[in-house]
């Protein structure tokens, strides 16, 4: 039940009045989510509450905010030219005037991935569209229109103002799989709304619990009985006044043979690590998120842990990467060879031994250049003379003979003996010239 329905933004009917009770916790709990089959509210902003899931969707819009991306152009069938002054290159680098490209990315995955929806109102100018303005998923409301199969989008702002805008107004990124066609999935409100339940439920229940100082309930024993159940009550009020509120660690003297005997839970059931555990794996699963990657190091070594986080970037970034790929493809691009794509290869990077052993067999092997080596490490380049490819001299062409590539080595034998002339003289450079004859 939402705290709106209070002041008449969505107002409850006859019976639903008459059965409310305003010491139910439900009945403050966020506007919109849903209950659960353990009769927990849940909502997206209190899920967040939930350190995990928390960590989930801060890890999924961050890793993929931090990837370098652009706008490609298609130039012949093996060309690729990146295209830096495109306008949607332009667009995502500076969406609106108050996000940088970085939190726009960073809000469009987060609320992919917690609400299942990324909305974005388009601001045109002269027929191009000049910036984005992200809206909030739970104020948005997809219509479909019956005869045209168009949707249009439903929006009420935060100051109460309603609009309606029509498809092309709209970016709108659903998650699959869709609901009635319209709208995305949400992991937290749908798919794993049992298990953000449980652990709402863990959480509150360890609250009060620790609240009470987590101290265990105890029983007392005796031979033999009160004379009353007035003495029997007023000796129990004064346990209570030990036992609870800032006196409970004072020391005590028991009468009447009175043997104490401790219940409830042991230090280490009152922190739920196992239960905690296994709950944090389970919502980790709802984002395909590695155990390493939330804490949970039980079976980690430095082998596995390598290879999850290979996982990482092709089971669980890539659906999203080409999920928003796609979307910027079909609704902000125009021409058919154009196309936006996020580079990946800073997250599948080596250690700088394996990374230097890599470039150095593409070096070897004639298809990477000096300078395409730099240009991967964010280095500048060293000039022409860096764009030179290498081929091994035991690999030649098919059907190349050695008297093809005679031509080409004397050439170059011959540049080596003009600039050791040029620059060689007196008669100590005799010997190395004629070394350098000899050998050609």
């Amino acid at each position: 039940m939402g705290i709106l329905k209070l002041f008449g933004g969505d107002r409850l009917s006859a019976a639903e009045d008459a059965q409310r009770d305003a010491a139910d916790h439900r009945f403050f709990e966020d506007h919109g989510g849903a209950t659960s089959e353990i009769d927990v509210h849940v909502s997206v902003s209190r899920a967040r509450k939930v350190p995990v899931v928390r960590n989930c969707l801060s890890l999924l819009a961050g890793s993929v905010a931090g990837l370098e991306n652009g706008v490609f152009r298609r130039v012949g069938e093996d060309r690729v030219e990146r295209r830096v002054d495109h306008p949607v290159a332009k667009l995502l680098r500076n969406p609106n005037p108050r996000q940088t490209g970085f939190d726009f990315i960073y809000q469009m995955v987060d609320d992919l991935c917690a609400e299942g929806d990324f909305y974005a109102e388009k601001v045109f100018e002269g027929g191009e569209v000049v910036a984005l303005w992200r809206m909030e998923p739970h104020r948005v409301v997809v219509e479909e229109l019956a005869d045209l199969r168009e949707r249009r989008y439903r929006f009420r702002d935060r100051w109460g103002r309603e609009r309606i805008l029509l498809a092309d107004e709209v970016w709108h990124i659903a998650l699959p799989p869709l609901m009635d066609d319209l709208k995305g999935t949400s992991p937290i409100l749908v798919d794993g709304r049992e298990a953000v339940a449980v652990a709402i439920a863990l959480q509150r229940y360890a609250n009060t619990l620790f609240k009470n100082d987590a101290t265990p309930a105890y029983a007392f024993s005796m031979e033999g009985h009160f004379a009353d159940a007035e003495s029997k009550e007023n000796w129990t009020r004064s346990m209570l006044r030990r036992l609870t509120g800032r006196r409970r660690h004072q020391p005590m003297a028991l009468e009447y043979g009175m043997k104490p005997h401790r219940l409830g839970l042991t230090a280490e059931e009152a922190q739920f690590l196992e239960t905690r555990k296994e709950l944090w794996l389970d919502l980790a699963r709802l984002w395909r998120v590695p155990p390493h990657k939330v804490g949970i190091l039980d079976r980690a070594t430095f082998s596995n842990i390598e290879h999850q986080s290979l996982e990482f970037v092709t089971d669980t970034l890539r659906p999203i990467l080409e999920l928003i790929e796609r979307s910027v493809g079909k609704f902000l691009l125009d021409l058919p060879d154009e196309y936006f794509e996020f580079n990946v290869e800073s997250l599948l990077r080596g250690d700088i031994k394996a990374r230097y052993e890599a470039y150095s067999i593409a070096r070897q092997w004639g298809w990477m250049s000096v300078n395409d080596v730099l240009r991967m490490e964010h280095r500048n380049g060293i000039g022409p003379a860096g764009d030179r490819y290498m081929e091994p001299l035991n690999m030649v062409p098919v059907g190349a003979g050695a008297e093809e590539r005679k031509p080409e080595q004397r050439e170059a034998i011959d540049k080596s003996i003009a600039f050791l002339r040029g620059s060689v003289g007196g008669k100590k450079g005799k010997p190395r010239l004629e070394l350098v004859k000899n050998a050609a």
